[in-house]
C-alpha cells in the first residue's frame, strides 16, 4: 500500500487487492474470524484502487528495484514511484528501492507527532 501523505489517501493496486482477497479466507480462519467480517472491514477503508494502466508506465524501473526479491511487489511498487508517495509496508523487500518506507509502527508514530 501507499500513503500519501499531502492527499492524506491509502492506495493501491489492483492486482494487491486481488491478492489480498485471494488470502482472505485461510486469514479468516488462522484467526478464528468470519470472513465476512473481514471483507467488510477491507470494504470500509478509505482505500484508492489504482488499475495497472495509471501506473503502467514505472513498471520496468519497479521490475529491476524489485523484481529479483519479489515480483509479487512490482506493482505497488510501480504505483508509488509513479505517484512520489511512500510505501507502508512490513515486508523488508522494499528497503533499498529508492522510495520512502513506512512500517506499520514508524506510520503510526509518524501520524501521532502529526496531530501534536
Amino acid at each position: 500500500m501507499f500513503w500519501s501523505p499531502s492527499l492524506k489517501e491509502l492506495g493501491t493496486t489492483r492486482f494487491t487487492i486481488n491478492e489480498i482477497l485471494l488470502y482472505l479466507p485461510s486469514l479468516a480462519k488462522k484467526i478464528s474470524v468470519p470472513e465476512a467480517l473481514l471483507r467488510l472491514e477491507l470494504d470500509l477503508l478509505p482505500l484508492t484502487i489504482y488499475e495497472k494502466d495509471s501506473y503502467q508506465g514505472q513498471i520496468t524501473e519497479a521490475t529491476k528495484r524489485i523484481g529479483d526479491r519479489d515480483p509479487k511487489d512490482v506493482d505497488v511498487l510501480a504505483l508509488a514511484l509513479t505517484l512520489g508517495c511512500p510505501l507502508w509496508s512490513n515486508d523488508h523487500d522494499f528497503r533499498g528501492t529508492g522510495v520512502v518506507l513506512f512500517t506499520t509502527a514508524s506510520l503510526l508514530k509518524h501520524l501521532e507527532l502529526e496531530m501534536l
